[in-house]
């Protein structure tokens, strides 16, 4: 079963996604802060994650983002960023052409309708 990591600080968007994802038949494991996201990543084998950038701080998710893509086991773990970072702070970036910057696999802005959800999830996982 393709085990799904929700890291959000938004304790209803984790709780509609995970109900939307279980429905589709993934495991789905949750945190609400990069800290804790990232404790959980090195002692469960994910095989996707969630990731919003505003947690903490407004660039939380950017950092966790980059130090997985610099750690040996974690870099593999496709990452699906949804975040409304680009509506609430006018930042635009484009993760195909900024990825040293912003290391993921897909970015969607918030919100995300279940259909999009399943489909971003179902193209980065194999």
């Amino acid at each position: 079963m393709t085990k799904i990591l929700i890291i959000d600080d938004d304790a209803d968007f984790v709780e509609a996604n995970r109900i939307v994802l279980e429905a589709e038949g993934y495991d789905v494991d949750f945190a609400y802060d990069g800290d804790e996201g990232l404790r959980k990543l090195r002692e469960i084998k994910h095989d996707i994650v969630i990731l919003d950038v505003m947690m903490k701080s407004n660039s939380e998710g950017f950092s966790l983002a980059q130090k997985m893509s610099n750690d040996p086991v974690l870099k593999s773990i496709p990452i699906l960023m949804i975040s409304s970072v680009q509506r609430k702070t006018g930042f635009h970036f484009d993760y195909r052409t900024d990825a040293d910057y912003i290391p993921v696999d897909n970015f969607l802005e918030k919100p995300v309708s279940p259909e999009q959800l399943i489909a971003a999830v179902k193209a980065l996982v194999r």
